[in-house]
């Protein structure tokens, strides 16, 4: 795919300027990885535009190799550190170690600390997956665990010994009496010109070796600064700018990384007092971004909108790996407890990743800047300090407190500081959720799904982060719900089909059955009053003789008495007062009351009575599956029938994300 395009080659010619068109297509995704071809471009100025161009003819008297590339990145420019490394090598680079160069040049020459305001200064912070400091090295901090900053000092050299004066004027004599009699003294030459000063030449200040394996397993997050805090913040300052280095083989093999300069605005630089250069951290391989990459979708939008089969199957995926990364972990703690030795190598699998910020702030100190830091640290995506963040395509990290730790990540749509539009989040937790965030306060609205940790899965609506509307949620334990939600409780007409394979047709308030309802079962059919969930009142029973299945004996032989198909009313009650509902506090919590009798619960339903009010009759057969209670249409799903011979009917409900099977056996 093209990512990058050559537009032309502009030079300069008799009588003056001319643009050669290219229109070359590139699929780097930056320039600075363009370097041969963009030399290329300018070779056929000369090679099929007949030109004499001297930046041809020198390049093709010296060609550049094909392993070169500039060391400049456009803002916000984000890419894996290893392959940053292996561009254009024909093998695959691992990044072990790396020299961070920082320079910076001012308005005005002379030594720095005859600059007024000048106090300038670098940092590289180190931080952990919860945001937290783990520790740094810069200007003031030469040294941390697994980063040496500067150089070491080299070794005395013996100095030869100065001549002598007398034996340097000797010298001068001689070198004088050569000169012809009578002929004038010569005049000594001028001094050579100064060469020119490029002004925004790198001028290396400090240095840092970072040596990725010898840092502490925590770090996942390394941000480089640059400050000069002060009245006068980077006013004095010309430019200043950051260098990074692969030098895994060597300094004498370095590669180059990245490169950002932050360049002078004038008088608004005295409002900057720091500048985040880069940073470098850990994409961990089950972020939300991961799972959007292994997807081959072209955008976040793309893949919420897969058929929700194939959506389903990917969180599966998803939180299988979790849960076997899990096992592993606690397998690993509980072996280095044993051993009395410390873990030191992190489980979670990653990649390190390089991003460059070129994010200008104020501020005192970092920490006064905090809310910014903050986002440099979690946040993958256009930065500008103290601005709201907006990006169609965000990388963000979720961290919970001390008491509550977590690292939820999220790949999506971000409006005004707010996960907004399509978008991927999964939690630490094992869950998962791919949809759709509204509001302004960034909740999961409108359709959606989710995967719950313990396996559970919802398909439907959202509204502030909680089910509501229409929607289907399938148990763990394969019973399913389909109906009206609202504020994440079951509220409104709704179908649920449990373990029994049994039939509930009713509507839900706030999460609980009530009202009249209905229960099929393939040899039953209930309709009646419920409170609560559980059966209350007067109802009417069908069962159906020829569906006897596992009944006992005397209630089978009494239905075969008496006709295939009987209908009889009777009546269930509960212990009085049970059913009632919950008081609640000024805070909307329940209020317990001791005195209040136990409702009637599964397995046992103590408490619960049925007394028969008549006779039963023999009716027609009733319909099972009841089609009223198909939460997706099923074709050639057959209803019950009285079967003849030996005859075995079956059966099949299905409800889009569960299948129950059940065969129905004749009688003997």
């Amino acid at each position: 795919a093209c990512q990058s395009l050559i537009l032309a080659v502009v030079y300069l010619d008799q009588p003056g300027w001319t643009v050669r068109h290219e229109g070359i297509g590139s699929a780097h995704p930056s320039w600075s990885l363009m370097l041969p071809e963009l030399q290329a471009a300018v070779v056929r100025v000369k090679t099929e535009g007949g030109v004499s161009l001297d930046a041809a003819s020198a390049l093709q008297a010296a060609p550049p190799s094909d392993t070169a590339i500039l060391p400049f990145n456009r803002q916000f420019e984000d890419q894996d550190l290893n392959e940053a490394a292996s561009f254009r090598l024909p093998d695959r680079a691992t990044v072990s170690k790396m020299r961070l160069d920082v320079g910076w040049k001012f308005w005005k020459s002379g030594p720095e600390d005859e600059i007024d305001g000048a106090a300038v200064e670098f940092v590289v912070k180190f931080f952990n997956a919860q945001g937290d400091e783990v520790q740094s090295a810069g200007t003031n901090e030469r040294e941390a665990t697994g980063v040496t900053v500067g150089r070491p000092e080299p070794e005395e050299e013996e100095a030869e010994p100065e001549a002598e004066p007398e034996e340097e004027a000797e010298a001068e004599a001689e070198e004088d009496g050569e000169e012809e009699e009578g002929a004038e003294p010569k005049a000594k030459p001028p001094p050579p010109p100064q060469p020119a000063e490029d002004p925004y030449e790198f001028k290396l200040r400090d240095v840092a070796f970072i040596d990725m394996a010898e840092l502490p397993k925590e770090v996942c997050c390394i941000v480089v600064v640059v400050a000069n805090y002060g009245e006068v913040g980077f006013g004095p300052l010309r430019h200043a700018g950051v260098k990074l280095w692969d030098i895994s083989g060597g300094e004498e093999g370095a590669r180059p990384l990245a490169e950002w300069q932050h360049l002078s605005k004038f008088e608004a630089e005295v409002t900057v007092t720091q500048v985040v250069m880069l940073k470098v951290y850990k994409e961990y391989d089950d972020s939300a971004w991961n799972m959007w990459v292994g997807s081959g979708c072209r955008s976040v939008g793309e893949f919420v909108d897969r058929p929700p089969e194939d959506l389903k199957a990917t969180l599966m995926q998803q939180q299988a790996r979790f849960k076997e990364f899990k096992a592993m972990e606690v397998k690993a703690l509980a072996e280095a407890e044993e051993s009395g030795e410390e873990l030191t190598r992190e489980l979670r699998t990653s990649s390190w990743r390089l991003a460059v910020l070129g994010l200008a702030l104020g501020g005192e100190s970092l920490e006064a800047a905090e809310h910014d830091m903050r986002n440099v640290r979690l946040y993958e995506g256009p930065l500008q300090a103290l601005t709201e963040r907006t990006c169609d395509c965000a990388r963000v990290q979720f961290n919970g407190d001390a008491e509550t730790p977590r690292t939820d990540t999220y790949f999506g749509g971000y409006r005004q500081d707010y996960k907004s539009g399509p978008g991927i989040y999964c939690f630490s937790s094992g869950a998962f959720y791919v949809g759709h965030y509204e509001g302004d306060l960034g909740k999961r609205a409108g359709t959606g799904l989710m995967l719950l940790p313990d396996g559970g899965i919802y398909e439907g609506g959202f509204k502030a982060d909680r089910f509501h509307g229409t929607g289907q949620y399938r148990y763990p334990d394969g019973s399913v719900y389909t109906g009206e939600w609202e504020a994440g409780l079951k509220h409104g007409e709704g179908v649920y089909w449990d373990t029994s394979k049994g039939c509930l047709q009713g509507t839900w308030e706030k999460g609980v059955l009530a009202g009249k309802a209905t229960y099929d079962q393939p040899a039953v059919h209930y309709e009646g009053a419920f409170v609560a969930g559980v059966p209350a009142g007067p109802g009417h029973f069908t069962v159906a003789a020829h569906r006897t299945l596992g009944l006992p004996k005397f209630a089978a032989a009494h239905l075969l008495d008496n006709g295939p198909t009987l209908r009889g009313p009777g009546e269930y009650t509960i212990p009085a007062g049970s059913g009632d509902p919950v008081k609640l506090d000024e805070d909307g919590n329940p209020i317990e009351d001791p005195d209040k009798p136990l409702l009637p619960a599964f397995p046992k339903y103590e408490g619960l009575t049925f007394v028969s009010t008549a006779l039963p009759m023999s009716v027609a057969d009733a319909e099972f599956p009841p089609k009223s209670g198909l939460p997706v249409r099923i074709p050639d799903v057959p209803a019950f029938v009285v079967p003849s011979g030996l005859s075995q009917p079956t059966y099949a409900v299905s409800t889009g994300l569960n299948s129950f099977r059940q065969q129905c056996l004749s009688p003997v």
